[in-house]
């Protein structure tokens, strides 16, 4: 299969893409920065794209090559997203734009203009689209982490959404919903080594193998799953207060 991920460069989306690789796929792989990438790891199965999905005409351009060279695509993994961590009123509106236009518009964009080129009688049984949300996706909400937490929240149900609308045409759709992960994204630094962050080669294992599997959600973990589960019984003031601090404590 044809495998398109999104944020390729590095973290989750780097090491989703050698998952797919292992199981004998060939992944495009988008992102803005690709100086330091070396095809060794690949085995000649990664085709780097160049762009910056935040502008429409440059995700509108990914399909429009794909269509010139003849390509389908069989699963997208929307797995491009960016954080901000801070008091909601320091921080800049632009900046907030910038990440709604990341963690949604693009996702919702690059998802309908799969959706629009897939021609019926290419769908396999694993044709399919990955969304990249988080657990952060199960809480109330996000304190010093606003914008973030309410992205992610319309990341699980905008997939969700899609995976009951789409069964009737035979495309399967998963949401994975990782905890911290070992990564360089926005306020992972200031954490220190903790024993419920996971790696990203553990989280993308977990993805690819879930949504072979079937699933329509991937929570990435035990510890997780069971944090999620916990969520339940908490008093949503209570856990405002708990996420406020543990976000604080990232600034």
């Amino acid at each position: 299969m044809n495998i398109l991920i999104t944020g390729a460069t590095k973290g989750i989306g780097f090491c989703t893409a050698l998952e797919f690789i292992k199981r004998g796929h060939r992944v495009f792989g988008v992102g803005r920065n690709w100086e330091n990438f070396s095809e060794e790891k690949f085995k000649g199965m990664f085709v780097p794209i160049k762009a910056d999905i935040t502008e429409k005409n440059e995700r509108e351009k990914i399909f429009s090559w794909f269509n010139e060279q003849n390509i389908n695509i069989d699963v997208i993994v929307n797995n491009a997203g960016a954080g901000s961590i801070g008091d909601f009123k320091n921080i800049s509106y632009e900046e907030s734009q910038k990440l709604i236009d990341l963690n949604i518009t693009a996702l919702t964009h690059m998802t309908k203009l799969f959706l629009d080129n897939l021609k019926k009688e290419n769908i396999l049984k694993e044709t399919g689209i990955i969304n990249i949300s988080s657990t952060a996706a199960f809480q109330e909400g996000g304190p010093y982490a606003a914008v973030y937490y309410a992205g992610k929240s319309y990341v699980k149900s905008f997939t969700l959404a899609l995976s009951e609308e789409l069964k009737k045409n035979g495309i399967r759709v998963m949401c994975l919903c990782p905890g911290p992960v070992k990564t360089d994204f926005k306020g992972m630094k200031n954490i220190k080594k903790s024993f419920y962050i996971m790696t990203p080669e553990k989280t993308a294992e977990i993805c690819v193998r879930d949504y072979f599997n079937g699933k329509n959600i991937s929570v990435s973990g035990n510890l997780n799953k069971f944090f999620v589960f916990l969520s339940k019984f908490i008093p949503r003031k209570t856990e405002l207060k708990i996420i406020g601090k543990i976000q604080k404590n990232k600034i």
